[in-house]
């Protein structure tokens, strides 16, 4: 895994005093699953909006592909083929989960007018959608209401949207949050089944096994600050890390 997807370079994002990710520099490798380590309030969360397009940097840059995307709005980001997910899952409720898939497939719809007012059911997107259900493993919940859920099937919903986008990279907020022990495994099966289908994973995530067993590699941030990347044997080692987020080399194995 030699080839760079995205690079950002110097990308800073400051709130008045506050500089939430500071004169980060960071790659990530076409294939890879990477891991992006930190407490509450890092600067994480702040670096995924920044890549995704929701903010725009105060300072740096951000290359996918080559072609640079920093300050784009987010529809363009994600045009680029760039899906994501969010700390809070919020399907549309009152919609199937089929439906709430078919509505992220809006992406595909908005360069042209024509388009946008054609039938957003129709068999072809309809079997689009269907596709994404199946990798997911959520196919036989189709004409489920999206309300209904469980957590561990709104954290499979939410993934199957940004794969609808995501055809080169997505990234996960902390999509393991809530879930089980056996919903966590089920999870790490399917990302690693995403990753070797082609696609490049960015994920956050506070569970310390998962983020060593799940990632290629790891970044960790600090108020911001890049203070550490490597391989998860690495970070596991790094004194900083150790010091910083898991309080002792005895708490290193901690969830």
């Amino acid at each position: 895994m030699t080839d760079t997807l995205l690079q950002a370079r110097g990308l800073s994002k400051h709130f008045g005093g506050l500089k939430a990710v500071d004169q980060v520099d960071l790659d990530i490798h076409t294939g890879e699953i990477l891991g992006l380590l930190g407490p509450n309030g890092a600067g994480k969360t702040v670096f995924f909006n920044l890549i995704s397009g929701v903010y725009r940097p105060t300072s740096g840059t951000v290359h996918f592909q080559g072609k640079r995307i920093d300050g784009l709005p987010s529809h363009r980001v994600a045009a680029c083929g760039v899906g994501r997910t969010f700390q809070i899952v919020k399907p549309f409720a009152s919609l199937t989960v089929l439906e709430n898939v078919l509505v992220a497939r809006g992406i595909t719809r908005y360069g042209t007018f024509r388009r946008l007012w054609g039938p957003w059911q129709s068999k072809s997107e309809t079997r689009a959608a269907m596709k994404i259900l199946e990798r997911v493993g959520m196919a036989e919940l189709a004409e489920r209401k999206a309300g209904l859920l469980p957590l561990g099937n709104l954290r499979r919903l939410e993934i199957a949207r940004a794969l609808v986008v995501g055809h080169q990279l997505i990234l996960l907020d902390e999509s393991f949050s809530g879930l089980r022990h056996e919903e966590i495994s089920q999870l790490e099966t399917l990302i690693r089944r995403i990753r070797d289908d082609g696609i490049t994973v960015l994920l956050i995530e506070h569970n310390m096994r998962v983020t060593m067993g799940l990632c290629d590699r790891i970044v960790v941030l600090d108020h911001g600050r890049k203070i550490a990347q490597g391989k998860p044997q690495d970070i596991q080692e790094n004194d900083l890390v150790i010091e910083a987020y898991l309080g002792s080399r005895g708490g290193r194995h901690a969830a």
